[in-house]
């Protein structure tokens, strides 16, 4: 799943049925959901090619599969924002970016009574897509630490 995709439908999303006319509200939500989805899906990938690299083989296509699948929602944002500070500050903007959608994404999907604007829906989108563009710049081996970072726990004794 390419997060470009991803953004792209948030966009499409946010686009009223008609010109005199708002977006649905169910298409705001989704599409700050989907927003969310984004930055999940663009660090799965990443993840998956700094520590297996483009697959070649059935093996390294299971591996590459496996370490894309083993994102989990609430462990990477915690992960993340563990020792955020010891990461360049497009790693820290993508980390508080990560989490403020998380939030927006629960707000969508799990509260009724959220509302969105076409304007806050487009800020989420373009939050997502800036983190994304700008965590996508930094040097491969910090996306290396940043997969291992949001992957594995830290032991607590």
């Amino acid at each position: 799943m390419r997060w470009q995709d991803l953004i792209t439908a948030s966009r499409l999303l946010t686009a009223a049925p008609h010109p005199d006319t708002q977006p649905l509200q169910d298409s705001l939500r989704r599409a700050v959901s989907t927003a969310y989805y984004s930055m999940f899906h663009a660090l799965a990938s990443s993840n998956a090619e700094c520590l297996v690299d483009t697959p070649h083989d059935p093996l390294t296509q299971h591996a590459w599969l496996r370490i894309y699948r083993s994102l989990n929602h609430n462990a990477a944002r915690r992960n993340l924002l563990q020792d955020r500070s010891l990461f360049s500050l497009h790693v820290q903007q993508f980390a508080d970016a990560f989490a403020q959608l998380q939030d927006q994404r629960h707000r969508a999907d799990y509260d009724p009574n959220r509302t969105f604007s076409r304007p806050q829906a487009l800020y989420w989108i373009e939050r997502a897509e800036g983190a994304i563009d700008n965590f996508m710049q930094i040097s491969a081996d910090e996306r290396k630490i940043v997969a291992i970072q949001s992957l594995i726990g830290r032991r607590t004794n």
